[in-house]
């Protein structure tokens, strides 16, 4: 019976790990965001990342004997999600180098479900109930108090790397998008096509810069830069896997999703201070955490349900 209950809830320990990871792999880029002198510097540490996802894609789908090349759609949107995380990671240095919050940066970048909603009623029809329109003013309240509840003034006048930030959430709703629709692609597949594609862009980033008399030369760079994007590369690739085992084990989208944005959420507050002594703990933080699973909750019919039928009713 004791070996039941732990394979029904194994895959809530592999989301459990996933969330950990995004939550290091933030904590690493700030360290690049703060480590890197120059936008050159950024772009070699995002190619790093890139790098070392297209090689360990490469060599584990060869292993494996998969083929690398399945279908034209899911190649094309693997490369179109490159695009995107390449977009994301380079903002997120250049948000970090700005100063940013990373326990506001995380949490601004989760309120991709917004978005995420919208965007279902008005290209796809989808009817949003009363609960859901409920939950996104929730979600919006939730953001409002991480940023510390600023006035109509100060919200116009917020710092560059909060708007950043919003636009790194939008990214991302679009590359969840494009996961939805290539999800039956091997994941180390996607890492190879994904960083190659940020290998890509980052050359053609590089000549570009070139052609406007500025070197990039990846020898002069620190060592604490070239060890921070190197695990994060390898970190990378570790969440896909943990999000595949996830599902393996019995995953389904809405509850991984109310478990992993629990675990990230919480652990990038608690640990993101202890890092960095710009950042600080303040009761906002965690009630807007509190908020957003609220809102979460209410605007996902599932989660909806089962928080109803199990909890509500006991």
């Amino acid at each position: 019976m004791k070996k039941t209950s732990n394979s029904e809830t194994a895959w809530m320990w592999w989301t459990a790990a996933e969330g950990c990871t995004k939550t290091f792999s933030k904590v690493l880029q700030k360290i690049v965001g703060l480590s890197a002198l120059t936008y050159q510097d950024m772009i070699i540490a995002t190619a790093i990342i890139g790098a070392i996802q297209a090689v360990i894609g490469f060599y584990s789908t060869k292993y494996r004997e998969l083929k690398m090349f399945s279908s034209i759609i899911e190649v094309v949107g693997a490369c179109l999600f490159g695009v995107g995380a390449f977009a994301a990671t380079f903002l997120c240095f250049i948000i970090f180098s700005l100063g940013g919050d990373t326990g506001v940066n995380s949490f601004i970048i989760t309120l991709s479900i917004i978005p995420g909603a919208l965007i279902d009623w008005y290209f796809f029809s989808h009817t949003l109930k009363m609960s859901q329109w409920i939950g996104i003013i929730v979600a919006i309240l939730a953001g409002y108090t991480v940023l510390g509840c600023p006035s109509l003034k100060t919200t116009v006048n917020l710092p560059l790397w909060v708007w950043l930030s919003f636009i790194t959430m939008i990214i991302i709703s679009v590359n969840q998008g494009i996961t939805q629709k290539i999800k039956n692609i091997d994941p180390m597949a996607k890492n190879f096509w994904g960083g190659l594609t940020t290998i890509v862009l980052c050359i053609l980033t590089g000549a570009i810069l070139a052609s406007c008399n500025v070197r990039i030369n990846i020898f002069v760079i620190t060592w604490k830069l070239w060890a921070a994007s190197s695990v994060i590369g390898l970190i990378v690739v570790a969440m896909w896997s943990f999000n595949v085992l996830s599902y393996k084990f019995g995953a389904y989208i809405t509850l991984k999703k109310l478990v992993l944005n629990t675990v990230h959420l919480s652990s990038v507050m608690i640990i993101s201070p202890l890092f960095f002594h710009s950042e600080s703990y303040h009761t906002g933080k965690f009630i807007g955490i509190l908020l957003y699973l609220i809102a979460l909750g209410l605007m996902d019919e599932k989660i909806y349900n089962f928080l109803k039928n199990k909890i509500i009713r006991r």
